[in-house]
């Protein structure tokens, strides 16, 4: 419905300008939060929403994207390779009579954790990452970045506001560019003394005992505690003073210093920020009657200053933000080029009118209640970051129950692309291009996915595009037994875990043809990962290239990264192997399971039994038999490598037989030559277009979509298969650039 999201920004904005909330400054509570942003979105289940005018008064921000009712479901776990049952890459759904060159729609995309946390790195310029507290992301077609299962619950919508009070509260600090001094008399009003009195200028703790005060530590640092004391001395030891912080001992002295002579003592400690309780404890009094000698500790004065070793930088993020001087343009004129500069960077698109004013009438509800302009702004910032427009990536629809397809604006496109290459929001460059119309003209875009791809944002293709198509993440929880392979540590496990990265990322870099992912001759090891592998000269932890010539090793399927991944705690899994070979390389989705049947883990082989013994006789059950006999042949093709990567000869004291075929027939004898085989494979190229398409759009491929896939595919075949050609191809297709709506 047009008004559903409206409806939760201008509740936010309402409820956060009623005077109890304007005078703590609007926290508005979670439960509140959770209604308005989460309850709210999933209970109306948003069919989409039209273009009113920008004028109308609550719904100036229409916000037109589909929200579709699969939008609670979640991903099914597989049964064998951990991966999600349509990981294969495509849904090849029947489109109901729609056109044959349809767009398709993309249901209304929440930021997922990784994009939330570099979306706000990018707005704030922060080292936070607060949606590492968020729940995991559920996956589906192999990505988490699938808009269909990124669900949005009453808990999430409150770690949202909860996450954004705190990156507006670090963005809006004010810097202190000078060490902070509290001075403390000791008979003065604000130290609290658990015994003794005043003596003149001087704070006399005549018998074991404390003072104690308060300070109000703003920052963190570290800090100088000092104290300017002296002793009355008596009996054969020196008055022995314990300083104190929250009740731990920071530091202790034997005061020598006489009431001629008083002396500071000070010590230097790290201090958190917070409510901190200073203190001075006399510890060993002592007491002569017959003597008359009397042993005191004589306190002038406390001080706490700090921090310590500021460098005098102002707050770079509140520097970013104030993009005027509130002092001198005037503080409405100012607010507004400040929410403006900001929200468009934070929606991806200009604020409108209404957005602004709704906006400023947060920050002047806050002054009138007694708070500052700073205070304000604040409450503003908040309220943009728990806005859908924010959380979500929102695409318009004129008409959102329309087929026709129409072209995304220049700011969705801008987003779309964005969040494909980077995983974050638009830059400065890319906003302004869209502001200007530059992004309808295909050359501009070409050389904008040439320069997004040079900048170090686009780390993100390795780390969450190539990190979930070829498992690289899973490597950091793979386990395997170490008494069964007393080779598997920490130290190999990150070797593999740097090959795949610095592999994969040679593809997106620079002109390599991405058919070398399964082809090249050359990898990045380390001088463990080199040991594994049996290759001589490597030295150091740095990674360095080598040339896989003479090595039983070619491409990324012959990785330990990936093989070890692919396996069983304590064996190899064939089944695991072929089903990722299936699934992720050819693009092809395994029968699945009849209804009710309850298959048996696979027990690993008896003493000199191989895994193909076994499942042989797995398949000679029919049910069984039409997933393995395309699986397996796979899977049997990498057995030369046991569950940790290693390569061998012999599989539970037998030869190890590597043979068998690929789907499309072609015969191989061990991994390498079926790499090889795979490569050159039709499947293959059109495989790699599909996960691309697939991450891109986060949705699944559709009937309607071959029409496109095939043009990609043409262009990517023509472009000697590099990546970037095949990313210009995709953002230039109308199924990148333009989108439809959905019927009821």
């Amino acid at each position: 419905m047009i008004w559903i999201l409206e409806t939760i920004d201008t509740a936010y904005l309402s409820l956060a300008t009623m005077s109890p909330m304007v005078a703590s400054f609007a926290r508005i509570t979670p439960q509140a939060c959770a209604l308005l942003v989460g309850a709210s979105l999933l209970a109306a289940g948003c069919s989409g929403g039209g273009g009113d005018d920008e004028s109308a008064t609550a719904t100036d921000t229409s916000v037109s994207a589909s929200v579709s009712a699969s939008v609670s479901a979640s991903a099914t776990e597989g049964t064998d390779s951990g991966m999600t049952s349509d990981s294969a890459g495509e849904t090849d759904t029947d489109t109901g009579g729609e056109p044959a060159e349809d767009p398709g729609r993309v249901t209304l995309h929440r930021l997922n954790k990784v994009e939330y946390n570099n979306t706000v790195r990018d707005l704030l310029w922060t080292e936070q990452t607060p949606a590492d507290d968020f729940a995991a992301d559920d996956v589906s077609l192999g990505f988490d970045n699938i808009a269909d299962v990124l669900t949005l619950s009453p808990l999430q919508a409150e770690l949202y506001e909860r996450a954004a009070e705190t990156l507006i509260e670090e963005a809006m600090a004010v810097a202190i560019l000078e060490p902070t001094t509290w001075k403390r008399e000791a008979e003065g009003m604000e130290v609290t003394p658990s015994i003794g009195a005043a003596n003149g200028e001087y704070w006399n703790i005549f018998s074991n005992g404390e003072i104690t005060t308060n300070v109000q530590v703003e920052a963190d640092g570290d800090y100088l505690f000092k104290v300017r004391a002296y002793g009355q001395q008596a009996g054969p030891d020196l008055p022995h003073m314990v300083l104190a912080m929250d009740g731990a001992t920071v530091a202790e002295f034997d005061v020598d210093a006489i009431n001629t002579g008083p002396q500071v003592y000070e010590v230097e400690l790290p201090v958190t920020a917070g409510n901190r309780i200073f203190s001075v404890a006399f510890t060993n009094d002592f007491y002569d009657p017959d003597l008359m000698e009397d042993r005191n500790l004589l306190i002038d004065w406390l001080e706490v200053s700090g921090p310590q070793g500021l460098a005098g930088e102002p707050n770079a993020q509140r520097e970013r933000i104030f993009v005027c001087d509130p002092v001198v343009d005037g503080e409405e004129e100012c607010g507004r080029q400040i929410l403006a500069t900001f929200g468009r960077r934070a929606y991806r698109r200009e604020v409108t009118d209404g957005e602004l004013d709704r906006l400023m009438a947060l920050l002047t509800e806050a002054q009138a209640a007694g708070g500052s302009f700073d205070d304000g702004l604040k409450l503003a910032l908040r309220a943009i970051l728990v806005s859908p427009h924010f959380i979500f990536r929102v695409e318009l629809d004129p008409d959102p129950k329309s087929l026709k397809p129409h072209p995304l604006t220049d700011y969705e496109f801008a987003t779309r692309l964005s969040y494909f290459l980077w995983s974050t929001m638009p830059d400065d460059e890319l906003l302004d291009l869209a502001a200007s119309g530059e992004l309808s003209d295909p050359l501009v875009v070409e050389e904008q996915v040439m320069r997004m791809i040079e900048d170090p944002k686009a780390r993100a293709l390795v780390d969450n595009f190539a990190g979930q198509w070829f498992l690289i993440r899973a490597v950091t929880d793979a386990f395997h037994d170490e008494q069964t392979f007393p080779a598997w540590t920490d130290e190999l496990r990150m070797a593999m875990l740097g090959e795949m990265q610095r592999f994969t990322a040679t593809f997106f870099e620079g002109d390599r043809s991405m058919l070398e992912l399964l082809s090249a001759k050359e990898t990045y090891v380390n001088e463990v990962l080199a040991a594994h592998y049996g290759i001589d000269g490597v030295q150091g932890e740095e990674f360095v290239p080598v040339s896989l010539d003479g090595i039983p090793r070619q491409g990324i399927l012959t990785q330990a990264g990936l093989l070890s991944v692919l396996a069983h705690a304590d064996h190899t899994s064939v089944v695991k192997r072929g089903k990722f070979l299936m699934e992720n390389v050819l693009c092809l989705v395994p029968p699945p399971i009849p209804d009710g049947l309850d298959i048996p883990e696979l027990e690993p082989p008896e003493p000199g039994a191989t895994q193909r013994e076994v499942l042989e006789k797995h398949r000679e059950d029919p049910i069984c038999a039409g997933c393995h006999n395309i699986m397996d042949p796979l899977g049997f093709g990498l057995e030369h490598y046991d569950a940790i990567g290693t390569y061998r000869e012999l599989d539970n004291g037998a030869p190890v037989d590597a043979s068998g075929t690929i789907p499309s027939g072609g015969a191989f004898t061990n991994g390498v030559e079926m790499s090889s085989l795979l490569s050159q494979e039709q499947g293959f190229v059109e495989c790699m277009v599909r996960k691309t398409f697939i991450y891109s759009l986060g949705r699944s491929v559709t009937l309607g979509d071959a029409p496109y896939i095939d043009e990609v595919v043409a262009d990517f075949e023509m472009s000697d298969y590099r990546f970037a050609d095949l990313v210009v191809a995709l953002a230039t297709s109308d199924v990148f650039r333009s989108r439809r709506g959905e019927p009821d």
